[in-house]
């Protein structure tokens, strides 16, 4: 067993590679989906539950991954859960209808939520806390990796070889990390386990579920309203029981008293409101580009790739651009134009030609990048060091969902407009309604950083340092 004390890096690399893939398989089909949906005989827009129901099970089993990991230890859940995603990923290979499709991506996105949050686990109990920083920038460094390469390596998949070979990929990284995961991940068992209400969690993931079926619903215009209703009714009395027994837990899933605190009330709401607009993107852009304006897929997924990489070298400038404007400018400033950039999005035409595209889609990232990189910095501004771990938790949960969100209304908003202009197959205009739609939702997010306070967050930006 390598030991974390002398040198953090095979565990973090290990834990970077097993977040990379997950990241990698969230992002690569978006650009095959059009050849997805014709070798399964659906429409491309039906594709979009391959999406939300991996997002769903990520959010549902999220909360799961400390209690399995306290009790089956941390390399024992982690070798697990790499086994399985890769078990999921060949059952998506050689999926030969949607239903099959989408039942080995619900298994993909269990195996998903427990490998990265049990990795960390790992990473923060063993590494000393002089060594942490860089133990954790070696462990993301790889996952930034996956947005970047998914793509433009899914646009080349689809277009010289087939689909499956998307998910087969998984299956040499996940065998890999498994047995790498035996020499190098301790085994870390907790002496007092963890508290868990079964009943808590049960009603937060009938809800989920059934809010899911309600959009996916919405989108079908010849569903039985009898079913709508059941499910409307599931919804709201899971989400009723869920507040009853959260209201009365000491240590809640979802601890949403940490709303009281005004910067990650700002972070919370305005991050999970641009994310929606946002986290149609990935799916919405690669089928507007292929369906609406007739480009390939190793067109489409260049575009991506370009607003990645713009991304990326994004992060190191968001310490700059704080300094000078302070989160509250920033937020505003900067929430305006990202909102206004998705906007833009609905005027793309093929006259445009790819490279103007990628260039407003690149500025869009830019943006983008910015405001998710400010939002994640304040939220923790004025946390007390012990409520870290739950803020952590109430967050990735609400980005999960709010994505999942973002594809579904963006789906019910095309297929919405298609029906609506009589067309058999969603046009340009179509994916344009949808994006006009989600822009102004990213828009709403606005008014919530509005409400932060001028001094908020000043030390971690350095703006009074500067201006002072």
């Amino acid at each position: 067993m390598l030991d974390a004390k002398t040198d953090f890096r095979p565990l973090s690399l290990l834990v970077g590679s097993a977040f990379f893939m997950e990241q990698l398989d969230s992002t690569i089909i978006a650009p095959a989906v059009p050849q997805m949906a014709k070798a399964l005989g659906v429409g491309p827009l039906s594709l979009d539950l391959s999406m939300t129901v991996y997002l769903l099970c990520s959010v549902i089993f999220i909360p799961l991954s400390g209690l399995l990991a306290g009790r089956m230890g941390t390399r024992s859940t982690l070798r697990l859960s790499l086994l399985v995603f890769v078990l999921s990923s060949a059952a998506c290979g050689i999926a030969s209808n949607l239903a099959v499709l989408i039942a080995a991506r619900a298994v993909q996105g269990f195996s998903g939520a427990l490998m990265v949050p049990v990795g960390r686990i790992a990473i923060v109990r063993t590494t000393p806390r002089e060594m942490l920083v860089p133990a954790l920038a070696w462990m993301i460094t790889p996952a930034m990796l996956g947005p970047l390469l998914g793509p433009p390596l899914g646009g080349v998949i689809a277009t010289f070889a087939s689909w499956r070979w998307i998910f087969f990929l998984n299956i040499p990284i996940g065998l890999a990390g498994c047995m790498l995961a035996e020499r190098i991940v301790p085994q870390i068992i907790d002496d007092e386990k963890p508290s868990f209400d079964w009943r808590e969690w049960t009603f937060l993931s009938l809800a989920l579920a059934a809010l899911v079926a309600l959009l996916e619903l919405a989108h079908h215009t010849d569903v039985r309203w009898q079913l709508s209703a059941a499910l409307a009714t599931l919804l709201g009395v899971s989400t009723g029981l869920y507040l009853f027994f959260a209201r009365r837990s000491a240590t809640p899933l979802l601890d949403f008293s940490l709303l009281r605190f005004e910067t990650f009330h700002t972070s919370f709401w305005a991050g999970s409101i641009v994310r929606i607009g946002y986290g149609a993107v990935p799916f919405l852009l690669p089928l507007m580009l292929q369906i609406g304006l007739g480009y390939s897929a190793i067109e489409s997924g260049g575009v991506l790739l370009a607003s990645g990489a713009i991304a990326l070298v994004t992060k190191t400038q968001t310490t700059g651009l704080l300094r000078r404007f302070g989160f509250r400018n920033l937020l505003i400033l900067n929430g305006i134009l990202c909102s206004t950039a998705l906007v833009l999005c609905a005027a793309f035409r093929s006259d445009w030609g790819i490279l103007l595209i990628a260039l407003a889609v690149s500025a869009g990232g830019f943006s983008r990048s910015v405001q998710f990189n400010a939002l994640a910095a304040i939220a923790y501004a004025d946390l007390p060091t012990q409520k870290v771990s739950a803020a952590t938790t109430l967050n990735t949960a609400a980005q999960q969902l709010a994505v999942l969100l973002g594809i579904s209304l963006a789906v019910v908003i095309v297929g919405l407009s298609a029906h609506l202009g009589l067309r058999a197959k969603p046009d340009a205009l179509d994916f344009s309604h949808a994006f006009v739609v989600v822009g102004l939702i990213a828009m709403a997010s606005v008014p919530f950083c509005f409400r932060l306070s001028a001094h908020a967050g000043l030390k971690m930006s350095g703006h009074i340092a500067r201006n002072g």
